[in-house]
This record gives structure tokens, C-alpha cells and sequence, in this order.
């Protein structure tokens, strides 16, 4: 969060038009008709623009838009703030009440360690929000001779664009999920293949459908030798990196058509809460009685619980359920979410 502090430039009286700079002395009759027709107006133009560029998050277009004038204004406004010293501002990691949110679910839940994020005025930033810090960690935390098992979903593709690009040594990375036959964002290979790009490293995929026709094809896949070798290699991952979804035909498991979206209507009556790793789960975190669990692609919740080190990341208040069941599923020795998440999942 940025702090803002204000310090005088000079002791003589100053009048502000709506934008344009400083004039000494009263105004003309000319700039107060200007000043009627023209755009929003501050106190003081200058902290505004810095406010809304760097505690709110707006672009300069938005501002220029926001303020009625052209973007190159604003480029000068804040050009202006740093020449004049009238806004110093700091970047924190966290503020103390994020802190005491992470102390809080670190004792609650038996976590290793908590990151907990501001939660965004718009919700559909939230995703971004916790994919910055989970870059974040991955920054710092996967290193030299590691192996990374890795999930899908939105949550950790919004993580891709903050990573460093990297060239680390003997390092792997596995994902934990089968693939989709199209290509977008949404197919869980996507994720593991191009986090292994941004580290420099080879990538090994489940290659097979995410889910498959019947129970006993799933487990004859299993059998292949290429497939087992990468079930392998995952389970024995030094560091997983998985999401939850909720039970909602907006959920991306059912939205972008992973699972049929008819499926979730089932799922709901047999006491499905939240899905992980495509596969679902009850609020204890048992995977309920639907045949849908057992024609899954993917390294089973209690595999993942046995990699030493898990990081769940996920928020939002439709996913508070979810991420119950979820910590209730799989060991988990790091938990990223927002603040507000981080409230309710404390109640």
C-alpha cells in the first residue's frame, strides 16, 4: 500500500485552476468563467492525480478519462509531484492487519506460513492479486535442484506474468493435472509448461484427457510407462502449487467446459463443496460418492498431501467453503489469500 505525505512547496497564498498549474495571486473574471466550464477540480490537482495513480490503482488513462483532460497531463502531473516533493510515498509488504490476519490462520490451521494480500474494491481482480504474491514466493522459494508439481486454474495462470524469468539448474517442473485438446489458458498443462519456460527448465505433463471415458481406462493409462514415470516424478516434488474452485456452473472447471456443466447439479446433491484438481470434494474433505472421481487424470488429493511442501493459493468470498474443504483435503504448509478470505476462513 502506498503512504502518502504532503509538505508545504512555498508560504505564499496560492490560487489552483482546474488544471494548468499554480498562478500567484486572486484570479482573473476569465479563469473563473474557465474554471466553471472546465474539468473536475482539486484542492489540489497534483495529490489528487498521485492519489488515484498510485493508492488507487488507476491508469493514466482512467485518470485523464476520470478528470476530463488530455493523458499527457496527468504524465506532467505526476512528473510535477516527484520535482515538487509533495508526495513522498513507500511501498510496505503488508500492513500490520494483513500480518496479524497471517499470524492468526498460521495458528488456526497449523500453516508453516500465511500470505495474505489486500483484497481489490473490484472482485475480479482478486485472482491477480493473489497470483502477484504467489509469484512472488515462487520467486524466492523454487530454486536449484527443486521440483515443482503444479495445478491449473485462473488463480495460478494470473501468477505466469510476475514471475522472473530465471535459469535454474536441475530443477523440474511436473504438473498434476491431464490436459485439455485446445489450447487456451484454461488447459492445465498451460500453467506447468510455461512455468517451467519462466524458470528455464524442462516440463513433464500428464498426457491424457483430464477426464476420460470410464475408470478402468483412466487406471490402464496409469499403467503406461511414460504416464507412470511423470506420476512419479510428481509425487516426489519437493514444493506443490495448487488452487480450489467452488461447485458453480461460473466455477472455471465447469465455465470453460473441463467437466460437464450438468455435472455440478449431481455433484451438489452428493455433498460436493469444492473441487481440487479437478477432483470433488465434501466440506470434511472426502471426495464424495460420484463415479465422475474415478475417471480423473490427475495426482489424487492424498498424493499431493504427502509432498513436503503444499501452497494452496485462492479467494474470494465464493470460495471461503471451498478453501475449507480444501485445507480440510490436503495438508497445506502455505496458504495464499486476500483479507477479507482471510477473515471469513477465521470464523
Amino acid at each position: 500500500m502506498a503512504k502518502f505525505a504532503m509538505k508545504p512547496v512555498d508560504s505564499e497564498p496560492r490560487t489552483l485552476r482546474p488544471w494548468g498549474g499554480v498562478t500567484k495571486g486572486p484570479m482573473t473574471m476569465v479563469s473563473k468563467i474557465k474554471d466553471a466550464q472546465g474539468p473536475l477540480t482539486s484542492s489540489d490537482m497534483d495529490v489528487k492525480v498521485a492519489w488515484l495513480y498510485h493508492v488507487e490503482g488507476m491508469t493514466q488513462e482512467a485518470i485523464a478519462k476520470e478528470l476530463q483532460v488530455s493523458r499527457i497531463k496527468i504524465v506532467r502531473s505526476l512528473a510535477r509531484s516527484i520535482e515538487r516533493n509533495v508526495v513522498v510515498t513507500t511501498i510496505n509488504a503488508a500492513s500490520s492487519e494483513q500480518i496479524a490476519l497471517e499470524r492468526q490462520l498460521e495458528d488456526r490451521w497449523g500453516l508453516e506460513s500465511a500470505i495474505v494480500v489486500p483484497t481489490p474494491h473490484d472482485p475480479r481482480h482478486t485472482e491477480r492479486y493473489i497470483g502477484h504474491a504467489v509469484a512472488n514466493f515462487l520467486n524466492t522459494n523454487m530454486n536449484d535442484g527443486m521440483t515443482l508439481a503444479v495445478g491449473g486454474g485462473a488463480t495460478l495462470h494470473s501468477s505466469l506474468s510476475f514471475m522472473h524469468r530465471r535459469e535454474l539448474k536441475d530443477a523440474t517442473v511436473v504438473g498434476l493435472v491431464g490436459s485439455l485438446p485446445h489450447s487456451q489458458w484454461i488447459n492445465p498443462s498451460i500453467v506447468a509448461s510455461s512455468m517451467a519456460t519462466r524458470l528455464g527448465v524442462n516440463s513433464y505433463q500428464i498426457t491424457a484427457p483430464v477426464l476420460v471415458d470410464s475408470a478402468d481406462l483412466c487406471q490402464r493409462l496409469w499403467d503406461q510407462p511414460l504416464l507412470h514415470e511423470v506420476r512419479v516424478r510428481a509425487k516426489e516434488a519437493d514444493l506443490a502449487l495448487l488452487t480450489v474452485g467452488e461447485i458453480a456452473e461460473t466455477a472455471t472447471v465447469f465455465n470453460y467446459g473441463i467437466v460437464p456443466a450438468e455435472t455440478a447439479e449431481e455433484l451438489r446433491a452428493q455433498q460436493a463443496v469444492a473441487n481440487i484438481l479437478c477432483y470433488f470434494i465434501d466440506a470434511k474433505g472426502k471426495l464424495v460418492d460420484h463415479e465422475i472421481n474415478s475417471r480423473i487424470m490427475a495426482l489424487t488429493p492424498t498424493e499431493v498431501a504427502a509432498i513436503p511442501r503444499v501452497v494452496l493459493a485462492a479467494g474470494g468470498r465464493h470460495k471461503v467453503e471451498a478453501i475449507y474443504a480444501a485445507l480440510r483435503a490436503v495438508k497445506t504448509e502455505v496458504l495464499v489469500t486476500d483479507s477479507q478470505t482471510a477473515g471469513e476462513l477465521l470464523q
